[in-house]
């Protein structure tokens, strides 16, 4: 059979209701898709809340009800429309809180704090520079009093060349007093750690050495040694071991041994004349703590003949003899309207001056450099000889013409008796 020319189509082979059902499938799937696609999301609509400031001065009411007051005066809308008794807060209530100032170091305290750590701090306890340069400083920051201290006494220092900075040196040493004393009476009923107990000692150091730049500073000084002395053995009974490795050592005329042991007399005339003045005070003493003053006295000054080193150990002594006495009795050596009393510290102060070339050994001890002595010397403790005698009373000047006659070899050249520095 001769085969058809006509082409060979899908319906010719395929079954006609195969192909009508997938027709009618494919139309049908074409036709949902197209409905599922074209129907239009429903979405929620975002309400956006209206803006507005807070009333951070409304009344106690609208507050209470967490809604915007009006801050209309005497009342507002929503309490005079409801009926309510309108109040607000009282101004006190306003105020914002006092922003706390942080204390910062001005340029001059700088100054004041970097002399001290180069040249301003006590030579004592001797042998002691890393204690003052490092460990004190340190610590400085957290305790107020040891801080002024430290600024009152570099300041004073540093006056002895510019008068203009007095007022400063007095300004901090007033501030360091009235911490100082503000701590210790808070001592007796709080705990004392090991940082502050040294901050006191050094702090007591640093007020001490601070009082010999003063006219009227003598008081001060031996009151402050006794607060090393009182802080230190409180330390001590607490078990806290003072930062100052030879504070109560007694190591410290070992130190001093190996420049005193060649060092020259003082010059006999002078030790003559101080031995005669003090012998002068007997018929004056009244009291046992006179007494003991005027035998301690006469005891420094009777050692000058024989040993300049022994000399210098009985002042140490002299000063351990106060350090320790009752309170009642140390009052009593520092009250200066006694006459006997001021009497003998004058020639405490004169005696001193004439000992300069064996005191003043304790610098050799000192690490630090020396500065060049393009100014005058400062007076020192001198300025105690003459602020002292001019206190004597007329009746009694016959008792002192000793240490006046020191006082005016001083005026006349601060070296006469071998003062360097």
């Amino acid at each position: 059979m001769k085969p058809s020319s006509r082409p060979l189509t899908a319906t010719s082979e395929t079954p006609r209701h195969n192909v009508s059902s997938h027709v009618h499938e494919a139309s049908s799937g074409s036709s949902s898709w197209r409905s599922a696609d074209s129907r239009p999301v429903a979405r929620k609509r975002k309400w956006e809340r209206r803006g507005h400031t807070k009333s951070r001065r409304g009344c106690l009411d609208c507050k209470r009800r967490r809604i915007k007051c009006q801050e209309t005066r005497p009342e507002c809308g929503h309490c005079l429309k409801i009926g309510l008794d309108c109040q607000y807060p009282s101004e006190a209530q306003l105020m914002r809180q006092p922003q706390h100032r942080v204390p910062v170091f001005s340029f001059e305290d700088m100054r004041f704090f970097h002399y001290f750590l180069t040249k301003g701090y006590p030579h004592h306890p001797l042998k002691q520079q890393d204690i003052w340069t490092h460990e004190i400083p340190s610590i400085a920051h957290n305790h107020e009093f040891l801080m002024h201290a430290i600024l009152g006494l570099a300041a004073s220092e540093l006056s002895h060349g510019d008068a203009s900075l007095v007022t400063a040196a007095i300004s901090y040493r007033v501030r360091a007093v009235s911490a100082i004393k503000k701590r210790l009476v808070e001592a007796s009923t709080t705990e004392t750690t090991y940082e502050e107990a040294n901050a006191l000692v050094a702090t007591c150091f640093a007020l001490t050495f601070q009082s010999v730049s003063l006219d009227d500073g003598l008081a001060e000084y031996m009151t402050f040694i006794r607060g090393i002395f009182i802080v230190g053995m409180q330390m001590l009974l607490k078990g806290i071991s003072p930062i100052f490795g030879c504070l109560f050592d007694g190591k410290q005329n070992e130190a001093m041994a190996p420049v005193m042991q060649h060092l020259p007399l003082i010059q006999k005339p002078w030790v003559d004349a101080s031995v005669v003045a003090i012998s002068g005070l007997r018929p004056l003493c009244a009291t046992a703590l006179d007494l003991d003053y005027y035998h301690q006295l006469l005891n420094i000054a009777s050692k000058l003949y024989t040993s300049s080193f022994d000399a210098y150990k009985a002042i140490g002594r002299e000063y351990g003899w106060w350090m320790m006495l009752p309170h009642a009795s140390f009052q009593e050596l520092i009250n200066f309207d006694r006459p006997i009393i001021l009497l003998m510290h004058t020639h405490w102060i004169a005696l001193k001056q004439i000992m300069a070339p064996i005191t003043e050994r304790e610098h050799d001890l000192d690490q630090r450099q020396p500065e060049s002595q393009q100014g005058a010397i400062d007076p020192g403790s001198s300025r105690w000889l003459k602020y002292l005698n001019a206190r004597v009373r007329e009746d009694h000047c016959t008792y002192n013409k000793w240490p006046q006659w020191v006082e005016e070899q001083l005026d006349l050249d601060v070296t006469h008796f071998g003062k360097s520095r």
